[in-house]
C-alpha cells in the first residue's frame, strides 16, 4: 500500500530564495527604502507592530521573518527583536539591511537574525512578550503549524500575545466564481477563472495551509491559547456596498485578510 506524502514547507525550502524576497513578498518595491522607523515600514508590516503595541525592553520574536524589516523596526523602537527564517536567503538579506541601518544611526538597535526551523524547540521556554507569525502560518504544513503553534505558546511568558496575519481567506477560493461573475456584470471585467496568484507555478509549493476565519480560531485554542480573537482585517471599504462588504458573512465568504490574537 503507498501512502500519500503531505508536502511540507521543508521540502520545498528551495523556492524561498532571494529572488522570491526581493521580487513577490508584500513589501518589496519599499525595501530599499526603509531606514530602520516604523514610518518607512509598508502598510502591512506597519499595522503589525501598531496591533503588537512593542515597548521599549520588550522580548520579540518575528517568526518568518524573511527580509527582517519588522524585526528592525520593534528594535529601533527600543524591544529586543529577534527574527527567524528557514530561508538562508532571507536572513542574509536582514543581515545586511540591519548592517546599512546600524551604521547610517547612532541609535542602538538590539536585533538580532537566526536561520532556523520553527518546529525545532529553538528558544527557550517564557522567553518572549510578544510574538508575530505575518504570512507564515499558510507557508507551512498543517502538521508542521500545530507544532509550531505549540511551540509559540511555550516561549511566549505567560499573558504574552501572539499576532498572527494570514492571505488569503481559504474561502475566498471557492466563492471565486460567484464574485467573477458579480464583477463582470457590475463592470464588464473579467478577472478571471482562478485568482491571480494562484496562477504562478510556485504556488503549490508556496501555500501549504490556507487559512480561514473558523480555522485559524480552532488552531489557537487547540494550542492552548485561551483568549484568542480573530477578524477581518482589510482595507475600509467605500461605495454603495460597504455596509454589506463590513458584514461578517461577506467576510467570511469573500474576504481576503484574516488577523488573530492568541493570549498565553
Amino acid at each position: 500500500m503507498s501512502h500519500k506524502h503531505t508536502l511540507r514547507s521543508i521540502d520545498v525550502r528551495d523556492a524561498y530564495q532571494q529572488e522570491y524576497f526581493l521580487q513577490r513578498v508584500d513589501g518589496y518595491d519599499q525595501f530599499v527604502q526603509f531606514d530602520g522607523t516604523p514610518q518607512t515600514l509598508f502598510d502591512r508590516a506597519r499595522r503589525n507592530l501598531e496591533l503588537l503595541d512593542i515597548h521599549p525592553g520588550d522580548y520579540f520574536l518575528d517568526l518568518g521573518c524573511g527580509r527582517g524589516e519588522v524585526t528592525i523596526a520593534a528594535g529601533f523602537l527600543g524591544a529586543i527583536a529577534v527574527g527567524c527564517d528557514f530561508s538562508r536567503d532571507a536572513i542574509v538579506l536582514a543581515q545586511q539591511k540591519l548592517g546599512t541601518i546600524a551604521r547610517n544611526s547612532d541609535r542602538e538597535i538590539q536585533t538580532s537574525f537566526l536561520c532556523a526551523f520553527a518546529t525545532d524547540d529553538v528558544f527557550r521556554s517564557n522567553m518572549f512578550d510578544k510574538v508575530l507569525m505575518s504570512e507564515f502560518i499558510e507557508h507551512v504544513s498543517p502538521d508542521e503549524s500545530k507544532i509550531i503553534l505549540k511551540n509559540v505558546k511555550r516561549w511566549l511568558k505567560p499573558g504574552g500575545k501572539l499576532l498572527i496575519y494570514t492571505s488569503p481567506n481559504r474561502w475566498s477560493r471557492h466563492t471565486h466564481p460567484l464574485m467573477r461573475w458579480y464583477v463582470r456584470w457590475r463592470t464588464g471585467i473579467d478577472i478571471g477563472a482562478r485568482p491571480e496568484d494562484t496562477l504562478h507555478p510556485d504556488y503549490s509549493k508556496l501555500h501549504l495551509n490556507e487559512q480561514s476565519y473558523l480555522s485559524l480560531y480552532v488552531a489557537l485554542w487547540r494550542a492552548g491559547f485561551r483568549q484568542v480573537r480573530v477578524w477581518f482585517d482589510s482595507p475600509a471599504p467605500a461605495g454603495r456596498l460597504s455596509i454589506v462588504k463590513r458584514s461578517l458573512l461577506y467576510n467570511v465568504l469573500f474576504g481576503g485578510n484574516l488577523t488573530a490574537v492568541g493570549i498565553k
